[in-house]
C-alpha cells in the first residue's frame, strides 16, 4: 500500500460516485419538506386515534391496569394517559407514557394547567416494542408512584406528581386502532410475569454447570434460593457490562417478586455515572427493611464497560462481602437475619450469563478498600 493512504475495513463504500462539494442526484430528487409533512400527518392522526374508558370510581392502591394493541407502520408512536378533567380538551394528565417507535424509548411526563413537566427516558430494560407486534402493558398503582411493565416484565416506574394519578377521572390511548383497557385490582405485579427460576448448587465455584440446568438468565433477572444462602456460601454471577456503563444493582431479598415490594436485605448499587471522569466508580450499600436505611459509599470498583465481569457475594460470620473479579469492592453488616434471604435480582447495566450458589473458598483481595 502506498505511503500515506490507508484502508478501513469497517466503512461501507457507497454507490454514490461522491466527490466533495456535491450532493448525489438521489438526494437532489428526495423531497424532504414532503417526508416531514407525512410524519406530521401520522401524529395528527394518531392522536385522533384514542380510546378512553372514564373511571367509575377513583384508583387505590394496588389498582391494575392492563392495555393491549398492536403499533402499525404509519402511526409512529403511542400513548397511555392516566388524567383528570376533560380528556377531549386539555385536562390535566397524571402520567403520559408515550412511546416513541422510530426514536425507540419512551417518555414519562405530567401535564398540569397546560403545561408538561420534566421528561422521564430511562428504564430497567431495552425498547421493548416493535412494529406490528402485540404488546401488553400493565400498570400498577402505588402509594408513591406507578410501576409500568411490558409483557410480564417490569419496564419502569414514575413517581407520582401533582395531579396524582390517585385522583384519575379517566385513562386513554391514543395511537393504536385495536387498542383494550381493563381496569381492576391485583395482589401481585407484574401478572404476566414467568415463574422466577431457581439458582442452582454446585459443589464448587468452578464446578461446570448440571445437565439439568437450563441456562435462561436474562437482564433484570429475579431468581429464587429456596434454601438461601448458607453461612460459609458464596452468589456467583458471571456476566457482562453494557458498554455505555451507568448503573446496576444486585439485590438479595426475602421474596422473588416485584410487588408488593420485598425486603432487600442486602443491596449494592453500582453507580458509573456519578464523576465518572475518575478510574474507580461508586458502590453503594444499604438495604430496604420498609424503608431505607443509612447508606455505605466508597469508591471502590474500577469496572471496564462492555467487558465481561465476575461478581461474588459471600456470607460470613456478620456481614455480607461483595467481590468483582476477586477484589473486595465493600461490606455491609447484617442488618436483618441472613437466613431470610431467599431471592436475588440483578437490574440495571450487568447482564448475568449464569448465575449459582457453591461453598465460598478465600478470595483473594488484591486492593485494600479505600472510601
Amino acid at each position: 500500500m502506498p505511503v500515506g493512504v490507508f484502508s478501513c475495513v469497517h466503512c461501507v463504500k457507497m454507490d454514490y460516485d461522491v466527490q466533495e462539494g456535491t450532493i448525489p442526484r438521489d438526494f437532489i430528487e428526495y423531497d424532504f419538506a414532503e417526508d416531514a409533512l407525512d410524519f406530521e400527518n401520522q401524529l395528527a392522526e394518531a392522536r385522533d386515534v384514542k380510546f378512553t374508558q372514564t373511571l367509575n370510581e377513583q384508583l387505590s392502591i394496588g389498582a391494575h391496569i392492563v392495555c393491549t394493541g398492536t403499533p402499525s407502520e404509519d402511526l409512529p408512536w403511542f400513548t397511555v394517559n392516566i388524567g383528570v378533567g376533560d380528556p377531549e380538551g386539555r385536562g390535566d394528565i397524571s402520567v403520559h407514557f408515550n412511546v416513541r417507535l422510530p426514536q425507540q424509548y419512551v417518555v414519562r411526563n405530567t401535564r398540569r394547567h397546560d403545561k408538561w413537566g420534566l421528561e422521564e427516558t430511562t428504564a430497567f430494560r431495552l425498547f421493548p416494542f416493535k412494529m406490528d407486534r402485540p404488546f401488553t402493558i400493565e400498570v400498577l398503582v402505588e402509594e408513591k408512584e406507578t410501576l409500568w411493565a411490558v409483557d410480564g416484565e417490569h419496564y419502569c416506574s414514575f413517581s407520582h406528581r401533582n395531579p396524582s394519578p390517585l385522583a384519575a377521572t379517566w385513562v386513554q390511548v391514543a395511537g393504536v386502532r385495536n387498542a383494550t383497557l381493563q381496569i381492576g385490582k391485583t395482589s401481585e405485579y407484574p401478572t404476566l410475569a414467568a415463574p422466577p427460576v431457581e439458582v442452582p448448587l454446585r459443589p464448587s465455584v468452578d464446578a461446570p454447570p448440571e445437565s439439568l440446568e437450563i441456562n435462561c438468565w436474562r437482564p433484570n433477572v429475579i431468581a429464587t434460593l429456596s434454601n438461601g444462602v448458607p453461612e460459609g456460601h458464596q452468589i456467583v454471577i458471571h456476566g457482562r457490562l453494557r458498554p455505555l456503563l451507568h448503573s446496576f444493582a444486585i439485590d438479595l431479598m426475602d421474596y422473588a417478586r416485584e410487588w408488593p415490594f420485598p425486603n432487600i436485605l442486602m443491596h449494592a448499587n453500582v453507580r458509573a455515572h456519578v464523576e465518572s471522569q475518575k478510574d474507580r466508580q461508586l458502590v453503594v450499600f444499604n438495604a430496604w427493611l420498609g424503608a431505607w436505611g443509612p447508606e455505605r459509599r466508597q469508591r471502590t470498583a474500577r469496572l471496564v464497560p462492555g467487558s465481561k465481569c465476575t461478581f461474588k457475594i459471600i456470607r460470613g460470620g456478620d456481614e455480607w462481602s461483595v467481590y468483582a473479579d476477586d477484589v473486595l469492592i465493600g461490606e455491609l453488616e447484617y442488618r436483618a437475619a441472613p437466613a431470610g434471604v431467599k431471592a436475588i435480582r440483578v437490574r440495571g447495566d450487568f447482564y448475568p450469563d449464569d448465575i449459582y450458589l457453591c461453598p465460598a473458598t478465600s478470595s483473594p483481595i488484591r486492593e485494600q478498600i479505600s472510601s
